[in-house]
């Protein structure tokens, strides 16, 4: 009988017949062959390779006999080579299937026994329905045989295959269905098995996930209701055992609406907020869960505590001491002086106020006091003073509330002052700040609290303050500009940094280490083998100090068109120009026409060594000029080199 929709059974079957033949298969052979039988070890590590597969099909076939029992029907299970792994049914077939070799072990395949439904499902990979006289084996033509193929989940890979045999009179085309429908639900349960497997693993990733971030973590529903919570979560906001299905604002606070800003489809970043039990203080977002559709089905909160905000704002912002007290270089006597002051500030934690003109490292030499103490873990937060609006300075300072003025970020910020909790806070050019914050500032050291603007809780700080200024601040004191009560409290230990000038040893040192710098950088050397070069970078007074130094050789080692580096390269013709022009406006105050320019004249030709071709140009006159006023004011030139 030909199925509407399946392929010439006729056909099939009598290409199965003509195969057995060719294979030397007996018709009239009792049973499967002793050879292709497994041991015990054999079949019971074929089945455990194959668990799954083996025990559904098995559970399949088991319940479908308990409909079936004593109706004349015996069912057996084969795996994809055609090994029998189970059998069961009424006792006068399984007798029968037993002196066939048809039990646990044994393998039916055409070349084993001829035609029959488990090997021609193996060959066909399609359902097949065998009347008895359809068999191979002549001793078998009284049982009709229904068979199905079970497939892997994906459909890719035939795994078995699943009979149905009866007596020939009971048997009917129809009895396929029934093998086919056991067969697919073996296949839909091992997707399923599959499946629920894939959602395990999944699962448990993300748990691993949650577990192992140092953040809280905790998904709500649409309704604000908190359904899972990790470990981290649960610790750091005390929630109950009983969490699940209570509102977020109930267990953690009123101070995050997380319900209402579902409701609007929105989230939240950084949103600041004191936990209800222990009052602690964290930072939460709130990011909303959708599906692929995009309907809103709830929330991830994550919260941090405030320590780890503060420390993450630090890391974003760079507030990191990079300079230790190895970075600073130079011998000369006022320098080591500095220095030594500031090892004995870095082993207290007491304020420490640095004196010097721009560009002397001051800012270094704060990084090294931090970096030397206990504090040298823990942020370290500069600000200048002088750079920031004085409308500004306050909120930077001190931080804000949310809606403390127009344009404020929600949720707040915390300010300088926060950010540097339990670090160093490096005031710069503190002697700029405004009156009216100097105020303020006195409060958070004598109290170690601050009110960040527009709030009015006091929150606790432990810092340590480094001011620096290149003004008199004593000065400024006495021209009301500053607090005398400040000053003296952020100058317990006061360090003066020299300039540059008086650090005449230290100059061509840190010319050569500028200049090593920028080999490493440009992949180049140089060199100041010229006598004058070393001469003029050594005479130079550098108003600029450091940072003028640094900038001259960066200048010099981009002009320096091979690897010998010349006076011109840095500049110095031009600066030391400027330098006569200054020297001479403070030198010759009070002093007669005459007196200047032999003053002039004689400086000159100093600093150029007799050179008068070079004094000329440096005064912008001619050389007669320069020969009639030598002579004019009796000045003794040095020897031109």
């Amino acid at each position: 009988m030909q199925i509407q929709g399946m392929p010439n059974l006729t056909a099939i079957i009598e290409q199965s017949l003509q195969r057995s033949a060719q294979y030397g298969v007996d018709p009239h052979q009792l049973c499967a062959p002793e050879s292709s039988k497994l041991t015990a070890d054999q079949l019971a590590h074929r089945i455990e390779k194959q668990r799954d597969f083996y025990t559904m099909a098995r559970e399949q076939l088991d319940n479908l006999y308990r409909l079936l029992q004593d109706t004349g029907f015996c069912m057996a299970l084969a795996d994809k080579e055609g090994y029998v792994l189970h059998v069961i049914g009424d006792s006068d077939l399984v007798e029968h299937f037993k002196r066939r070799n048809c039990t646990p072990g044994y393998r039916w395949t055409e070349k084993d026994i001829g035609t029959c439904a488990i090997g021609l499902v193996l060959e066909e990979e399609i359902p097949i329905f065998l009347h008895g006289d359809q068999m191979f084996s002549t001793l078998a033509q009284k049982i009709s045989n229904a068979g199905a193929p079970i497939f892997s989940p994906d459909g890719s890979e035939l795994l078995g295959v699943v009979s149905l045999s009866g007596y020939s009179e009971n048997m009917h085309i129809h009895t396929l269905g029934l093998v086919r429908l056991s067969a697919e639900t073996v296949t839909a349960q091992l997707r399923e098995a599959a499946h629920n497997r894939k959602l395990a693993i999944q699962n448990q990733y993300m748990n691993a996930l949650l577990a192992s971030t140092s953040k809280g973590m905790i998904t709500v529903n649409q309704k604000g209701l908190m359904v899972q919570a990790n470990r981290k979560a649960q610790n750091l906001l005390q929630l109950p055992p009983d969490f699940k299905n209570k509102s977020f604002t109930q267990c953690v606070g009123e101070g995050l609406s997380v319900a209402e800003y579902l409701r609007t489809g929105k989230g939240f970043t950084s949103r600041e907020f004191v936990s209800s039990v222990g009052g602690a203080t964290h930072f939460a977002s709130l990011d909303p869960i959708r599906l692929d559709t995009g309907e809103l089905v709830g929330g991830l909160i994550t919260v941090i505590e405030k320590k780890e905000f503060v420390q993450f704002a630090v890391e974003m912002t760079g507030s990191h001491a990079h300079f230790t007290f190895d970075t600073i270089i130079g011998n000369s006597d006022k320098l080591l002086e500095a220095v030594h002051m500031a090892n004995i500030a870095a082993s207290s934690s007491t304020t420490v106020l640095l004196s010097g003109e721009t560009g002397t490292g001051k800012e270094v030499f704060a990084q090294a006091i931090h970096n030397a103490s206990d504090r040298a873990g823990s942020p370290f937060v500069a600000i200048n003073c002088g750079a920031i609006p004085k409308e500004l300075l306050e909120s930077e300072l001190f931080g804000y509330e949310e809606g403390s003025f127009t344009g404020a970020q929600k949720g707040g910020r915390p300010g300088k002052l926060e950010l540097a909790d339990n670090g160093t806070l490096f005031l710069d050019e503190i002697g700029d700040m405004p009156f009216d914050m100097q105020v303020k500032l006195l409060r958070v050291l004598q109290t170690g609290e601050i009110q960040r603007v527009g709030g009015l809780r006091s929150i606790p700080v432990n810092l340590r303050v480094i001011s620096a200024t290149n003004r008199d601040l004593k000065q400024a004191i006495e021209d009301h500009k500053f607090r005398d009560d400040l000053y003296y409290r952020i100058c317990t230990l006061k360090i003066t940094i020299p300039p540059l000038r008086d650090r005449d040893d230290d100059i061509l040192e840190l010319t050569n280490h500028f200049v090593r710098r920028h080999e490493i950088h440009l992949n180049r050397q140089f060199f100041l083998k010229k006598p004058e070069t070393v001469q003029a970078v050594q005479q130079y007074h550098w108003p600029g100090n450091i940072r003028q130094l640094e900038s001259a050789v960066e200048r010099a080692v981009h002009l320096c068109e091979d690897e010998i580096l010349l006076p011109e390269h840095f500049g110095i013709s031009e600066m030391l120009g400027e330098q006569v022009d200054a020297d001479a406006v403070s030198s010759f105050h009070h002093k007669t026409l005459a007196e200047v320019e032999r003053l002039t004249i004689s400086q000159a030709l100093e600093e150029f060594g007799g050179n008068i071709c070079k004094t000329a140009q440096a005064l912008n006159i001619s050389r007669p000029t320069i020969y009639r006023k030598i002579e004019k004011y009796d000045i003794k030139a040095p020897q031109a080199k």
